[in-house]
């Protein structure tokens, strides 16, 4: 199945020093960083044209459908004291915001002439790149934790994944890191410690949430944007999209959600490589105790927020929303409790414009 390299892409650079590399992958980020001890992802560049849209690494990608998700505007009581819009992610083929990422990222495999992926997944990401190799006729290879509910690692199998699990999560990191020279199977998912997060390619995906936002809302952009977290991959994929359409002064603010302060505690006076207490289990795709800093430049350079929320409340948020109709998983419920809590702290007001993503639905694991 071929695909068509946008003749735009110059090439990748780097998002803290600009230092611009050739297109190739680059699965340990900007090699001049990692060399200072300071991990930081690359972003794609292209050369100047006339675009309608924001620009992709793929003009011909790979794809099921993914994308145009509904933003919905009339959510009664998902945030009590303030109308919020949700983005709909859950729509997407299998489910969430992945699909975006897969898409693009096969597609740089498939043009790039390798025989199939490798990646780290909780559950989602290998759901969806199981999904879309299949489609693209690749290998795909996830490595899981032994605690990934068995329904997420038996689809992922149905799919045509080879799954390995193992005891801990840093594990699976040393697994796909066991690829990161080889020429048949591309790392797409971090691997590094510190973390840079995934391939630059697959995030110009999520560049299309901000698209698709400002066309459902007449090119109005929101006041704030409400991305959940781990790597920051969603969070600085949607912050690169608005920042491409409206300029970076006029792109919204990015309020970022995680399961204990990552970038809150950066943005409080912490190291940013430092390694930071906590856990979850309620929200696995969020868990991490070392941030990728593109999340904290997504936050930094949109003049946001970060809010931290904890298993037990954001359980309780997950039960209010489903008796509500809406039948989101946790670490999306995360977005609407987040908001109550910004509202708490006086961040954002009942009169706020905001955009909460709704990464995925919560019928998958069932």
């Amino acid at each position: 199945m071929p695909t068509t390299q946008n003749p735009r892409l110059a090439g990748l650079a780097c998002i803290r020093c600009d230092r611009r590399y050739e297109v190739a992958d680059h699965p340990t980020g900007c090699p001049a960083c990692l060399a200072q001890g300071r991990p930081m992802n690359l972003e794609c560049v292209y050369t100047p044209g006339d675009s309608t849209g924001v620009d992709q690494p793929y003009l011909r990608p790979i794809t099921l459908g993914e994308g145009r998700t509904p933003l919905l505007t009339d959510v009664p009581g998902a945030v009590p004291g303030l109308d919020v819009a949700l983005k709909w992610e859950g729509a997407n083929p299998t489910g969430s915001h992945k699909d975006r990422f897969s898409a693009v990222v096969v597609s740089r495999a498939v043009h790039a002439g390798y025989e199939g992926i490798v990646a780290a997944s909780s559950g989602n990401a290998g759901v969806s790149l199981a999904t879309y190799c299949g489609r693209a006729g690749l290998r795909c290879e996830i490595a899981v934790t032994d605690d990934t509910p068995a329904r997420v690692v038996e689809l992922m199998r149905d799919l045509g994944a080879e799954v390995v699990s193992f005891p801990h999560s840093e594990q699976r990191w040393k697994h796909v890191a066991a690829y990161r020279d080889s020429r048949t199977m591309l790392p797409v998912t971090n691997f590094v410690v510190p973390p840079v997060g995934s391939s630059p390619f697959g995030i110009e995906g999520y560049k299309l949430v901000a698209e698709e936002i400002l066309a459902d809302r007449a090119g109005r952009a929101p006041e704030w944007v409400v991305v959940p977290a781990s790597r920051g991959d969603l969070a600085w994929g949607v912050h690169l999209g608005f920042r491409e359409l409206l300029g970076a002064d006029a792109a919204p603010r990015i309020c970022l959600v995680e399961p204990f302060p990552r970038v809150a505690a950066v943005l409080a006076g912490a190291d940013e490589y430092a390694t930071f207490p906590g856990d979850t289990r309620a929200m696995p795709s969020l868990g991490g105790n070392q941030l990728a800093v593109q999340a904290l430049e997504a936050v930094r350079r949109s003049r946001g927020h970060a809010v931290a929320v904890d298993d037990e409340s954001v359980l309780a948020e997950t039960r209010r929303l489903w008796r509500a109709g809406l039948p989101l998983e946790p670490s999306s419920a995360a977005g609407l409790l987040a908001v109550s809590r910004a509202l708490a702290d006086g961040t954002m007001t009942p009169e706020s414009d905001v955009v909460v993503v709704a990464t995925a639905h919560g019928l998958k694991g069932m």
